[in-house]
């Protein structure tokens, strides 16, 4: 087709033949784009551009593949809208994509709009005047998009452009499918609609005039995360109609929207409206209201008591996770210090500590719920996700370190420890600041029954989420209540004695260990010159601290006192320089293939991989982890990277994928989302045959054999399915 163009645009012929064989050759250079999973092309309405100016219109003609689907302007629950970065000449301008009225998706309990077939979106291109008769013009840009089926969304781009010349002349063969998508479009009225927010619902209020036969009405609002998709409460008063829903995260901060109404009359037509809203008050008085939504459907009231039992024996079960570990050590210490005082001094001291436990899991609780209402994705342990959270940590853990090794004393003890039986208050006063700390290192590590039980719970309302939050600080608590309000078990400890000076030391070891994993953590996210940097912030550190408590002990404290504040004022200046220092992870694995683990060679996880996998009948095992996952990376050792697991997998003829949470990755959470989990470690295994949706779950603590067996039952399950 190049040649022929080329051989006409020479040609001196007749001006009819050759404005005839332009159109031909302009058409013929807007070829549609074939990506993996949809089709793109960019075609206009008209077959010429004017000379003197004006508009042309033009539309982006995407068509996802059988069984895929793409997304309105508001996706929704999920997904990304249709976009394009135009490239135009000078002069040109264009506005904003038009879209038809979408369906709702629904995927689980999430509701996405989008479109399941081909759609055309139309756009007008301001053409400035001036433009030379019979000169061609390329008009394009690169195009961006989200399909996803019933199993994984695939982020798509493909460049755009078209040909046009410039004259007077028709419409183009599109024509008629301009006609049908202006058609679709939802037509504009002039219906007032305002809207409120109050009490975590936005309500919509708005007069339809002479509108007297309406079905089912459905408001498709476009603004993102001003409420949350799904079911809407709809009620109507004469020709005024009422819509709310539940609040999303920018509720607050959006002062108008616009929206499209669908609806339809009694013989079944169907009508789209366009509609503006700006935010006011609505008087409760004015409108009959509808009634109110029960937080929790009742034949959901079981799961929710399942949930909360499961968080309850899984912050038990969290005591025995080597997170916790340095944590529970002390305050067995700090026990101990108490076992001479009354019993009332013991009982206030776990009553403190529970409350630092359950304090810290509401803050933790709320802003998990807080951000993924805004649309982040985040899980359990999210901000170890962040260099300064991790860095900042490791410098407590020095801090606790030097003062557990008597380095430094400010005031009491920085935990309450070693403390004679008559400074009971003290422990009291630090137990609440323990609780804290025993939430904040234990974030790494998850337990079993937590999965399920987070998982279900950040799906949930918030007084369902806080609930289950708490009952797992509540069995994260139980050992040491125990411990305080049982005398029976507290007289199982040892007595105290000239020991536990020698213990408190040796404690502050793994305080010390703690914050070389911490700063490890740091180098995995961005680098070993972080990593350095962060080691340098935890040396200045120990000099303040260090100078601090020879100041205390010394005559001539102020020069003590002076060195130590510089120590620490330019550890502070150190540790906010972490997260500019470096964006490359400590090796290469990050940006290339993940490390062998054992006799395993893990390729790096993603939605599409995995589907190619199983489209090829191959049994995949994919694993979630990060690097300041302790849990993690204690099965990592303990059972994947054994050579029983190794050579099963490899026999077995097994695809190993790892999705690396180390740094935010909202594709691995919506994965985690997915079977119900809020952090990692996650494992799946998928038989031959199986589908994305299938997997073999399991537990999160890992023995070889715990793997292996889940494997054969997974493989036994299969066959006989088939």
């Amino acid at each position: 087709m190049s040649r022929i163009c080329r051989s006409i645009g020479r040609s001196r012929g007749i001006a009819g033949v050759a404005f005839v064989a332009a159109l031909v050759c302009a058409s013929a250079f807007a070829v549609p784009r074939e990506t993996t999973y949809s089709s793109v092309d960019l075609i206009a309405e008209a077959a010429s551009l004017p000379a003197a100016g004006g508009t042309v219109a033009l539309a982006l003609d995407l068509r996802p593949k059988p069984g895929w689907h793409a997304y309105w302007r508001n996706p929704g629950d999920a997904g990304k809208e249709p976009s394009i970065r135009w490239q135009l000449p000078d002069g040109f301008e264009a506005g904003e994509l038009l879209f038809p009225p979408p369906k709702r998706i629904p995927f689980g309990e999430f509701v996405t709009y989008g479109f399941e077939s081909a759609v055309l979106l139309l756009v007008d291109v301001a053409v400035p005047p001036g433009l030379a008769a019979g000169s061609r013009v390329t008009l394009g840009g690169d195009a961006s998009w989200v399909v996803c089926d019933d199993e994984l969304c695939v982020p798509e781009r493909a460049p755009v452009s078209l040909t046009l010349p410039v004259g007077e002349s028709g419409a183009s063969m599109h024509a008629e499918r301009f006609a049908a998508a202006r058609a679709k479009l939802p037509r504009s009225v002039d219906w007032p609609m305002r809207y409120s927010v109050t009490d975590d619902r936005v309500e919509f209020e708005l007069s339809m005039p002479g509108i007297d036969d309406m079905v089912s009405p459905y408001l498709f609002v476009a603004s993102k995360r001003l409420v949350r998709y799904g079911e809407q409460s709809v009620a109507r008063q004469g020709d005024r109609l009422r819509i709310a829903m539940p609040a999303h995260g920018n509720a607050e901060q959006t002062p108008r929207t616009a929206a499209v109404l669908n609806y339809r009359n009694s013989a079944g037509e169907v009508s789209n409206v366009r509609l503006e809203a700006s935010r006011a008050d609505i008087p409760a008085t004015a409108f009959e209201q509808s009634a109110p939504q029960p937080l929790v459907a009742s034949a959901d009231w079981l799961a929710v008591l399942q949930a909360i039992v499961f968080g309850l024996l899984g912050g038990v079960v969290l005591n025995l996770m080597p997170c916790v570990f340095p944590i529970l050590s002390m305050k067995a210490l700090g026990l101990v210090n108490l076992s001479a005082a009354d019993r009332g001094a013991a009982r206030a001291s776990g009553l403190l500590y529970t409350a630092g436990i359950l304090v810290a899991f509401t803050v933790i609780a709320l802003a998990i719920v807080a951000l993924r209402r805004a649309g982040e994705a985040v899980g359990w342990g999210f901000q170890l996700q962040s260099p300064l959270v991790n860095a900042s940590l490791g410098l407590v853990m020095i801090a606790i370190g030097l003062n557990l090794a008597g380095t430094f004393e400010i005031g009491m003890r920085l935990m309450g420890l070693g403390q004679s039986a008559a400074s009971g208050g003290s422990e009291k006063r630090t137990a609440f600041l323990t609780g804290l700390l025993a939430v904040i290192v234990a974030t790494p590590c998850s337990a079993p029954f937590m999965a399920g039980a987070l998982g279900f719970a950040l799906a949930q309302p918030i007084p369902v989420a806080l609930a289950v939050f708490l009952a797992l600080g509540l069995g994260l608590a139980v050992p040491y209540l125990v411990l305080g309000f049982v005398p029976a078990v507290a007289r199982l400890l040892p007595k105290p004695g000239a020991w536990m000076a020698n213990f408190r030391q040796l404690l502050a070891f793994p305080m010390f260990a703690t914050a070389l994993w911490l700063f490890w953590v740091v180098g995995r996210q961005l680098g070993a010159t972080a990593m350095a940097l962060a080691m340098l912030a935890g040396l200045l550190l120990a000099f303040g601290l260090w100078a601090y408590g020879r100041g205390a002990a010394a005559s001539g404290a102020l020069s003590w006192r002076i060195a130590a504040g510089i120590g620490l004022l330019v550890s502070v200046l150190a540790l906010f320089r972490v997260d500019d220092v470096g964006t490359a992870p400590l090796s290469g694995e990050q940006a290339g293939e993940p490390a062998a683990l054992g006799k395993l060679r893990p390729q790096r996880f993603s939605g599409e991989l995995l589907s190619r996998h199983l489209a090829e009948n191959r049994p995949v095992f994919a694993y979630f982890t990060a690097d300041w996952c302790i849990s993690c990376k204690v099965n990592e050792r303990v059972a994947l990277a054994t050579d029983a697991v190794g050579d099963a997998m490899a026999q077995r003829d097994i695809e190993v994928l790892v999705g690396d949470w180390t740094a935010e990755d909202p594709a691995i959470t919506e994965w985690l989302a997915r079977y119900g989990r809020a952090g990692v470690p996650l494992y799946l295994y998928f038989p031959r045959g199986s589908s994305a949706t299938s997997a073999a779950v399991l537990p999160q603590v890992l023995l070889p054999d715990i793997v292996l067996d889940a494997i054969d039952a997974a493989d036994a399950a299969a066959r006989s399915a088939t």
